[in-house]
């Protein structure tokens, strides 16, 4: 996703100054930013998650508004998923309010695939691919024994798209909890 927006705005908009922020939204106001050549993103790609590390929290809206306004920055890209698009909405409404000439555009990137209005987000297949692969070798161990069981855990915090997903992919699975289920009886 990174690397896509950094060849996106210098070879389409010709854009000389990108800039990646460390951590998130913290990041804007506590972090150094990092320059975004083409250089720099030729390669990440292959390295999967993210470049500039993630984080939660970090909320200060008048620091980072004051940040981004300091800095002249009229563009703002952020990535993640339904907390990161709660904070762009709140950042593009307080720009608004202060008739400050910033787009903030939210891109969906998180493997619970959680974010309304579309089918996948970055990261959702590889993490069901992955979790595919835990399933299959949990079966594989879970066999060569009598009485045994294979029990995976994946991520999913309040939605339960990779277990159920990677359960189908997967055909060896007996039984599938989500957290949409109601398993408490």
């Amino acid at each position: 996703v990174i690397q896509g927006i950094v060849r996106s705005l210098r070879f389409t908009y010709g854009v000389e100054e990108i800039y990646g922020i460390p951590y998130g939204y913290g990041g804007i106001y506590t972090k150094e930013w990092l320059p975004m050549t083409l250089d720099s993103v030729r390669d990440i790609h292959d390295l999967g998650g993210t470049i500039l590390g993630s984080s939660r929290g970090g909320w200060d809206l008048d620091k980072m508004m004051d940040t981004l306004t300091k800095k002249k920055v009229n563009q703002l890209f952020v990535i993640g998923g339904d907390g990161t698009h709660r904070g762009a909405e709140k950042l593009a409404n307080e720009a608004k309010r202060r008739g400050l000439n910033l787009v903030v555009a939210g891109i969906p990137k998180t493997i619970d695939n959680d974010v309304p209005f579309i089918d996948q987000s970055f990261g959702y297949r590889t993490s069901v691919g992955e979790a595919v692969r835990a399933i299959r070798a949990a079966n594989v161990e879970a066999n060569g024994a009598p009485n045994c069981i294979g029990l995976v855990k994946v991520m999913g915090r309040h939605a339960g798209f990779i277990a159920l997903q990677a359960s189908i992919s997967a055909r060896v699975v007996n039984c599938c909890l989500i957290p949409e289920m109601n398993v408490s009886k």
